[in-house]
């Protein structure tokens, strides 16, 4: 009775052991399945990313060689054209303007501007 006992204790430990790394293997499959989705999803963004960053490069650079193209007056003629940069969008004359009014005073030791 104790030997069939012992044997009937053994195989149902040795069950649930086969049921423990079943299922071990099962998460690890899910897991490395999930991981696998994962990467592929990333590297499907960062191609279509890369993809409409080329693209807005491309109709940049084509852009640009229009305008070059049509432009065919120096730099210092383009200057007197045009009020602001294209590129950077400051204006082109160089007159030294400032933002203080002319009626602000300094008062040394201050902070403020009256």
């Amino acid at each position: 009775v104790r030997f069939r006992a012992k044997q009937w204790y053994q195989r149902r430990v040795r069950g649930r052991e086969c049921e423990m790394i079943a299922r071990g293997k099962t998460e690890v499959r899910e897991e490395s399945y999930r991981k696998f989705q994962l990467r592929e999803a990333q590297k499907k963004e960062l191609v279509r990313s890369w993809s409409t960053q080329h693209q807005l490069k491309l109709a940049r650079e084509t852009d640009e060689l229009e305008h070059r193209k049509k432009n065919g007056m120096l730099l210092l003629a383009q200057c007197d054209r045009y009020k602001r940069c294209r590129q950077c969008k400051r204006c082109c004359d160089n007159t030294g303007t400032s933002n203080i009014w002319r009626e602000s005073r300094f008062i040394p030791g201050c902070r403020l501007i009256v």
